[in-house]
């Protein structure tokens, strides 16, 4: 059993592909996803409790208010968590485990977690992030939302223990297979799917 599994953190800027990079890059490798619950609707492209467990706003709120979340963010109008069950459980276990947070959530879990957590920025210029989303066929009201992020979520990159620029997908799933491996090679083989 590992003693102290690592949290690896993806975060960066909004429409920067950092879900997509970190779901291909740790794909059968045993290091177990936690997914976000969020108060806000699915988009067309999104997969439920692939991307987020979808809440109504009623839901989000009282499990807040029991103290379901290890932490929760509001971001615009929208609400964003971590499950503090699913969390422990996989932590107790000794899995090493995986999330998709913003900064406020980077930063409470490296504020409860202190070294285990491994912030991996993923950024993309902004022009590209609009011409992604775009692609995707998101709302306008939806890529000016994450436009309007962008200035302030790409100065976290400072603070992150790892930075990528996903300018091509295949060279960033390497990238971030190469750091997960330096970090758990030594105690699991990272990409055995046998758990």
């Amino acid at each position: 059993m590992i003693s102290s599994p690592y949290l690896f953190v993806f975060t960066g800027t909004s429409g920067s592909g950092r879900k997509t990079a970190a779901h291909q890059a740790l794909k059968d490798s045993g290091v177990q996803h936690i997914v976000s619950c969020t108060d806000r609707p699915p988009r067309c492209i999104e997969q439920p409790d692939g991307d987020y467990r979808y809440l109504s706003k009623v839901q989000f709120e009282l499990m807040k208010r029991n103290d379901f979340f290890a932490e929760s963010v509001r971001i615009d109008q929208f609400h964003y968590g971590i499950g503090k069950k699913q969390l422990d459980a996989a932590l107790h276990s000794g899995r090493h485990v995986y999330m998709i947070l913003n900064r406020e959530g980077c930063d409470v879990m490296r504020e409860l977690h202190g070294e285990r957590v491994i912030r991996i920025f993923l950024y993309v210029d902004k022009a590209t992030v609009q011409e992604r989303l775009e692609a995707k066929g998101m709302s306008y009201e939806v890529i000016d939302r994450y436009l309007a992020h962008y200035n302030d979520e790409v100065t976290y990159r400072k603070q992150c223990e790892h930075v990528i620029l996903n300018a091509d997908l295949n060279e960033t799933v390497q990238q971030v297979r190469d750091i997960v491996g330096r970090y758990v090679g030594s105690t699991r083989a990272p990409y055995d799917s046998g758990n």
